[in-house]
């Protein structure tokens, strides 16, 4: 029984994104997907249609990680047979906010991991629920429906406030994290990246640089338990003194995202290399600095172009 989905995606360079992933698992007669332009093929070959279904859904959300949304589904057939888009879509969170789906970093680039064995340890580690005395699943559930349509007009704080939780879940299940000890468990997942470029990217954005880590577990415990804690990034905010704005929540939420799926990709056995880290933070600060039209140079050669362009249309204003 042949199954085939075709996904749109969204538009990348291409030679960090087109690739080609051919195997034959166990229990498989085949499994093909390639990834061309704006679109990736999809086919699994095996005995029974729900059986290719689970794995289509499980390479799926394999992507989702590795690239940061779930591509969209344009066309679904079994044995010639189309089925309707639906039954990929049974669950809403997998359609992503088209916010993130623009900003979403391709982690492991045109080399992607999509694997027999990854996806045989991504299905035993995702499906643990309570059944199994195990919170995998809804983890792993939160973080896609935290990056969903459905969530599109949900509160930057909440939505921030749960992407924590996520990280703290992840840090005590896989990174010998403690359930004593929040800001201990963040900085876990955080020290995927460049924890002092991060400080950086919090200075720029009038955060102490000394406090920058130590905010993300005052912001978790503030707004997980509603008790004002002095050094939160809602505490930059909100003090006049600064010029920080709510850019600080999305900054956090943006590292921490990142952050979260590396370590995701890590306990699979997936390593993200650190050319990408790199730009990722790179990323990260030039869009500070371009924002808030900041002197500091960009580093990535758009938003140098950008910034150049920025600065020259001022020195124009200046002159007239």
């Amino acid at each position: 029984m042949v199954s085939k989905v075709v996904f749109e995606l969204k538009s990348n360079i291409r030679n960090w994104s087109n690739q080609i992933i051919g195997f034959c698992p166990s229990g498989f007669d085949n499994v093909h997907i390639e990834i061309h332009d704006t679109t990736c093929d999809m086919v699994v070959s095996g005995d029974n249609e729900i059986k290719n279904y689970d794995y289509i859904v499980a390479i799926w959300e394999l992507l989702t990680w590795q690239d940061g949304y779930f591509y969209k589904p344009i066309f679904y057939k079994v044995d010639n047979e189309e089925r309707d888009i639906k039954n990929l879509l049974s669950l809403n969170y997998r359609v992503t906010d088209n916010k993130w789906v623009s900003s979403a970093m391709l982690l492991c680039r045109n080399n992607r991991k999509i694997t027999e064995e990854i996806i045989d340890k991504y299905m035993e580690i995702r499906y643990k629920g309570r059944k199994e005395q195990s919170m995998n699943a809804s983890m792993f559930s939160s973080f896609f429906c935290l990056i969903s349509e459905a969530y599109a007009n949900i509160n930057l704080e909440h939505r921030l406030v749960l992407l924590m939780h996520i990280c703290d879940g992840l840090a005590i299940q896989f990174f010998n994290g403690s359930p004593r000890n929040n800001t201990g468990n963040i900085n876990i997942i955080l020290r995927n990246l460049d924890a002092v470029e991060y400080k950086n990217g919090a200075q720029l954005l009038g955060v102490e640089s000394s406090k920058a880590i130590n905010a993300l577990g005052n912001t978790r415990n503030e707004l997980t338990h509603f008790i004002f804690k002095q050094d939160s990034l809602g505490s930059y905010i909100d003090n006049p003194n600064t010029e920080t704005d709510n850019m600080v929540n999305l900054y956090a939420f943006y590292i921490l995202e990142n952050a979260l799926r590396i370590s995701v990709l890590e306990v699979l056995g997936i390593v993200v290399s650190d050319e990408i880290k790199t730009y990722i933070m790179n990323d990260h600060l030039d869009w500070i600095k371009l924002e808030k039209h900041l002197e500091e140079d960009c580093v990535l050669p758009m938003d140098v172009f950008r910034q150049m362009i920025e600065r020259l249309q001022r020195e124009e204003q200046n002159t007239k």
